[in-house]
């Protein structure tokens, strides 16, 4: 593909650019890959932290497998694919854990107003996307996530986001420069950028994290 051809590609407003069917399935595998063995290392606690890389490893490469035995085969019939987000954040979780960058995604104590904002506007997002769903809304909030417009202005937010962030404190917004950047050139999950930046999954880690912020500071306050 040439550069004229991806450029009409990218800003064509007569019809989505959709993600190749064979990359979207592997796609669909390696995310959900990613997100299983993120849960299995920081599930395996108890074992000890070499057990706990094999574990996750092996989790990981069964949910490669393409066939029903394997557990990417039926959470993507029910559930399709985890956003870019969400397999962002697993990367970031993972590697916190391994204190390869010193940030825990979801301890309150860490937290600096760009993640907060970010997840804020997350959480929004994801209330009006459930409002499209049951049709509350004049206008497709969904269908707006296959314009250009709305890359351009999660780009330029992205952007103004990380130009308020501390050197120290830019791994959520780098990993979102970079989540928007995958999804110029790849268009997964599914073509729409709301399916790259948020999933039901992430939606509501968001907001019970949210909620236990939340308590825990009105008790240190009471204390």
């Amino acid at each position: 593909m040439n550069l004229n051809s991806f450029l009409s590609l990218l800003l064509s407003s007569q019809a989505p650019w959709l993600p190749d069917a064979a990359l979207q399935r592997w796609g669909l595998y390696v995310a959900w890959s990613v997100v299983l063995g993120t849960l299995t290392f920081q599930l395996a606690t108890m074992f000890r932290l070499r057990l706990r890389g094999w574990l996750a490893l092996a989790v990981a490469s069964w949910s490669l497998w393409s066939a029903p035995a394997s557990p990417t085969y039926w959470l993507g019939l029910a559930f399709q694919s985890p956003s870019l987000m969400s397999v962002a954040l697993c990367v970031i979780w993972t590697a916190s854990s391994l204190n390869i960058v010193p940030v825990r995604p979801f301890e309150a104590r860490q937290k600096t107003r760009p993640s907060v904002t970010l997840a804020c506007v997350g959480m929004i997002l994801g209330w009006l996307l459930l409002g499209d769903m049951l049709a509350l809304w004049p206008v497709s909030i969904y269908a707006w996530g296959f314009s250009t417009a709305a890359l351009a202005r999660a780009l330029a937010f992205a952007l103004w986001v990380f130009g308020c962030t501390r050197i120290g404190t830019q791994v959520f917004t780098l990993a979102f420069l970079l989540v928007l950047c995958l999804f110029v050139v790849t268009r997964l999950p599914s073509g729409n950028l709301w399916d790259a930046l948020i999933d039901p999954w992430l939606w509501i880690v968001l907001q019970v994290n949210g909620l236990l912020g939340f308590f825990r500071r009105r008790h240190s306050r009471q204390i």
